[in-house]
């Protein structure tokens, strides 16, 4: 039937398949995040459900329809809603929201209304800081399908 010289190497095969589709399949569909200054963040984006999110230079920002299908189950505020914007940044060994990073490849939002914790969504820049995508995945930038463009 086989050839003796492949016993080897059918031993090793289901061990070694699984390795390699993570390694091979597991970014297929991941998309990369683009660091970008302040300035690159300010302005009107808009998704394609409604969803908007206008960011001041002052840090601050303005929502509406953040309530939409994709991000119903994330809590977040349908209506008009503000709050404060920071680039997510390491400091003393952790990562999270930093006021003072002046870039970075993903923004957290703190709502003024609702309770801390009650929104989970992060924002991440992909396509070269074009696109702002909403998620819920530290591995994947784009795991909610929400993609905001700026328009403004």
């Amino acid at each position: 039937m086989f050839n003796s010289s492949w016993r080897p190497l059918r031993r090793i095969a289901p061990l070694a398949l699984p390795l390699l589709c993570v390694m091979s399949c597991g970014s297929q569909g991941v998309e990369k995040t683009a660091k970008v200054s302040a300035d690159r963040v300010v302005g009107t984006w808009r998704a394609g459900d409604g969803e908007r999110l206008s960011f001041a230079a002052d840090r601050t920002f303005a929502s509406g329809g953040l309530d939409a299908e994709k991000l119903a189950a994330d809590h977040c505020p349908g209506g008009k809603a503000t709050g404060n914007w920071a680039f997510f940044a390491e400091q003393d060994g952790l990562y999270g929201t930093s006021d003072s990073a002046v870039s970075g490849s993903e923004i957290g939002l703190a709502f003024d209304g609702p309770p801390q914790g009650r929104c989970t969504i992060t924002l991440a820049f992909v396509d070269g800081g074009k696109t702002l995508c909403a998620t819920d995945d530290a591995d994947d930038p784009c795991a909610l399908g929400v993609r905001f463009t700026r328009r403004t």
